[in-house]
């Protein structure tokens, strides 16, 4: 079987040395052979697992979550896109997502955030909120976040981005009231979690769902969280967790909100980092969101059941 460096690699994948480094450190996507020289070889399976994982992470697959599948499964899901995207009106409705989503990269290189609302509002209409949130919105988050590693977006046109994003959404969800009995969700991030938006998002998603929203911010202490949860009288907290996704601290972040908050408040989490700590999650008995879209019937289940309890 041939072997390839990192070079090649690169040429053969379409993917940068620095994204081959990461998806292989940070995920084992791949375990390349070593020289005497400490020097990275790719197999031909290598190779092609490397490819067909960057077409699935194009297709909107998260690296975390598909990282450890098998060749067979990852081949699965590639051919179930492709049958998806054989029927001409998935596909055509795939295409204008893929529009949408390259238009709103481009006005954010341009920094043109009249241009990326505009889109965004255009998002919406045609997909509705829940859909402009998970089909575009995250998406771009996700371009975004590839345009900074490989070095076609700056570090200042990531955090204009950032702000833009927060500010659009920020102003759609005034139309959104919630009740004044609603439950309450406490959002956040762990203490050395500094990417946001994931909470974001999941912030304006629920309270669409009808939640009354104490967004804390990222990057909280276990202690701050727990005392926020008690002070508020929270039904639930919502975390994300995105990078790093191997942090020995956030495990213990996350052991310690769950034996500071009272006993049986759900703590949901999501993003992109969570398979990364699978574990410590099911020993927290965490509810995992992997997706925006599982968000609002995991909050509906806590919420029937708030309304079925004993008062």
């Amino acid at each position: 079987m041939n072997t390839h460096g990192i070079k090649a690699a690169t040429t053969l994948t379409g993917l940068s040395a620095h994204v081959i480094r990461v998806w292989e450190k940070r995920y084992g996507a791949v375990k390349p052979q070593r020289t005497e020289t400490n020097r990275r070889l790719y197999t031909d399976t290598d190779i092609s697992r490397l490819q067909t994982l960057s077409k699935l992470t194009q297709k909107g697959y998260t690296i975390g979550h598909i990282a450890k599948l098998q060749d067979a499964e990852l081949d699965g899901l590639l051919h179930g896109i492709a049958t998806q995207e054989s029927d001409p009106r998935v596909a055509a409705a795939a295409g204008e997502v893929s529009h949408l989503i390259q238009a709103a990269a481009t006005a954010i290189r341009n920094y043109d955030q009249t241009a990326l609302e505009g889109i965004f509002d255009e998002a919406s209409l045609t997909l509705g909120y829940s859909g402009l949130l998970e089909l575009v919105v995250i998406p771009v988050i996700q371009q975004v976040g590839n345009d900074w590693h490989n070095g076609s977006l700056t570090s200042a046109g990531e955090h204009a981005a950032t702000s833009f994003i927060k500010q659009y959404l920020a102003n759609s969800m005034r139309s959104f009231t919630p009740e004044e009995n609603a439950p309450i969700l406490i959002v956040t991030t762990p203490a050395g979690q500094l990417h946001e938006l994931g909470a974001y998002i999941g912030a304006r998603q629920a309270r669409k769902s009808g939640w009354h929203i104490v967004y804390l911010g990222p990057s909280l202490p276990a202690d701050e969280i727990a005392g926020a949860a008690l002070r508020t009288r929270a039904d639930a907290v919502l975390l994300s967790i995105v990078y790093p996704a191997d942090d020995p601290q956030v495990e213990l972040e996350l052991l310690r909100l769950r034996k500071l908050v009272r006993k049986g408040l759900p703590i949901l989490v999501g993003g992109s980092g969570i398979e990364g700590y699978r574990d410590t999650l099911a020993k927290i008995d965490a509810v995992t969101v992997p997706t925006i879209s599982g968000l609002t019937p995991e909050l509906l289940n806590i919420r029937n059941h708030r309304a079925t309890a004993p008062h």
